[in-house]
């Protein structure tokens, strides 16, 4: 284990709830407490070791692809994880 510790703030929990995701959001967020930077960075590295990075959680059954946004903070001990928001994609660039 990693020792990192991952959240889901209530507006992203409300979000996946509406489209029928929670076990897909359960297990994103047991993911990323052992790779907690999954994903892509967005924005430039920043000099407290803050990052914002999305994923995408793959479409199964009656449940949407969805772009999922997070936030990793290393610092103060212990390192964590919030997904801060979800959002249907449909998996088209641009």
């Amino acid at each position: 284990m990693s020792g990192v510790i991952a959240a889901v703030t209530e507006r992203a929990a409300q979000r996946v709830k509406e489209l029928g995701a929670e076990q897909a959001l359960e297990m994103l967020r047991q993911e990323l407490e052992l790779v907690p930077r999954l994903g892509v960075l967005l924005g430039p590295p920043r000099p407290d070791g803050i990052e914002v990075r999305k994923t995408r959680i793959e479409p199964r059954g009656d449940v949407p692809g969805l772009a999922m946004a997070y936030v990793y903070t290393p610092a103060p001990p212990p390192p964590t994880v919030a997904i801060i928001s979800a959002t249907p994609d449909d998996g088209v660039p641009g």
